[in-house]
């Protein structure tokens, strides 16, 4: 390895350490030997200048948790439609995996077993025919009524009243007939309601899944579970647990930070919508659930969830990993930050060693802000940018110095 490579990497390394362990400056001056390519020591002061990305300072903000959570990404709404065979064959699909839907859009079709359209034309027709019978009574009736009134010998008048009375027992029955007739044709056109062909969607989403052996008419174990699944678009969540003894370390509000199981490169955030209040149960789900999660049997696991806004390229079912995610508030300011080391203090105005664009040290007056002791990190105000690479004063640096640039450093 080269002496430029063991200097950059020597430095680097102790940066690192210095911006996540908040330790002085002074402590950072007591390391003050490299190790050359032979294995002894050079001074710093001998080493060649080198650059450093002032964007490449802000990585000491962020924090990580040590403690890693597992869970399952699910969607906020999922409906699941399963078949029903006393309905009938299924005759037809309307919609494909990956379609979205709408509450009421029309989902598939059944093949009735039944056909109560006949049934109900011919309830319908002896309804009708009970309304006339009823009409004709109701007209002798009158008649009847009307022919009392004028009797002009008692026994004319019983004679009609005879009459009279099983024309009001004929119009009961006629009543009552029409009366059934109309409920078993209510009875029918609410089976058919009930029962109709066509299967809509209850809520908006996207159609998950759609179980082909059973919308092919499959009898087997393949037919178990949904044939279609519909999943909200809206967040994602994931539902994990922590043990009672971490409890303490998660709050609703705070942030989590997801990758995939297998660590890709890509993450994601997430926030804490809920920490349960009571410990998981011990039923066999929630044994099976322990053990996925990788609970201790002799302490209690509490459930927690996460809520993911921004979602893109994690899909639902995907097992990650989470990790309680922190910003430090000292280092929120919306000026640049720098570690505080890069600042020469020795004269009237601060001031930086900056790189021009022929990668030539020069000095940069700066004006300070606020510093952060802890991180190490001090606020300029102006005089720096995130775009500028920066030269440690303690190297071999002057004006005009050349400056080594990460790509020009030498390889193994």
């Amino acid at each position: 390895m080269s002496k430029k490579k063991v200097g950059l990497i020597v430095t680097l390394s102790v940066a690192g350490v210095l911006a996540l362990g908040g330790v002085g400056f002074g402590a950072y001056m007591a390391l003050n030997n490299s190790v050359n390519a032979g294995g002894e020591y050079e001074e710093w002061g001998e080493m060649e200048p080198y650059a450093m990305a002032v964007s490449d300072m802000m990585f000491g903000m962020e924090i990580y948790s040590p403690y890693t959570y597992s869970g399952k990404v699910e969607p906020e709404k999922s409906e699941r439609v399963y078949y029903e065979p006393e309905r009938g064959k299924i005759l037809e699909l309307f919609v494909a995996e990956g379609d979205t839907v709408e509450e009421g859009t029309p989902l598939f079709e059944y093949e009735p077993l039944e056909d109560y359209s006949l049934e109900l034309d011919q309830l319908k027709m002896s309804l009708e025919m009970s309304y006339m019978q009823i009409n004709r009574t109701t007209k002798q009736k009158e008649r009847l009524e009307k022919q009392i009134k004028e009797a002009e010998t008692k026994e004319e008048k019983e004679m009609f009243e005879e009459e009279l009375e099983q024309i009001n027992f004929d119009l009961r029955v006629s009543n009552l007939e029409a009366g059934q007739t109309q409920k078993q044709i209510a009875a029918l056109e609410k089976d058919d309601e009930e029962n109709a062909n066509v299967v809509v969607a209850k809520q908006d989403g996207i159609v998950q899944t759609i179980n082909q052996d059973i919308a092919e008419g499959a009898t087997n174990e393949q037919t178990q579970g949904p044939l279609i699944q519909i999943v909200s678009t809206g967040s994602y969540f994931i539902k994990s647990q922590v043990n009672e003894f971490l409890l303490d370390t998660l709050e609703v509000g705070s942030q989590v930070r997801i990758m995939k199981k297998v660590y890709d490169g890509q993450e994601w955030f997430g926030t804490i919508t809920d920490v349960g209040k009571l410990p998981v149960g011990f039923d066999e789900d929630d044994q099976m659930m322990d053990m996925y999660y990788g609970s201790n049997p002799q302490s209690s696991n509490y459930p927690f969830t996460v809520q993911i806004e921004e979602h893109e390229g994690l899909e639902i079912g995907f097992h990650v990993n989470m990790e309680p995610y922190t910003e430090q508030e000292a280092v929120s300011s919306d000026g640049v930050q720098i570690y505080d080391w890069f600042v020469v203090r020795e004269e009237e105005e601060p001031y930086v060693w900056k790189v021009d664009e022929n990668n030539l040290a020069y000095k940069q007056v700066v004006e300070l802000g606020e510093e952060n002791f802890d991180m190490g990190l001090v606020e300029i105000l102006s005089g720096v940018s995130l775009e500028d690479f920066l030269v440690e004063p303690f190297s071999n640096v002057e004006e005009g110095s050349e400056v080594q640039m990460y790509d020009q450093f030498e390889e193994y």
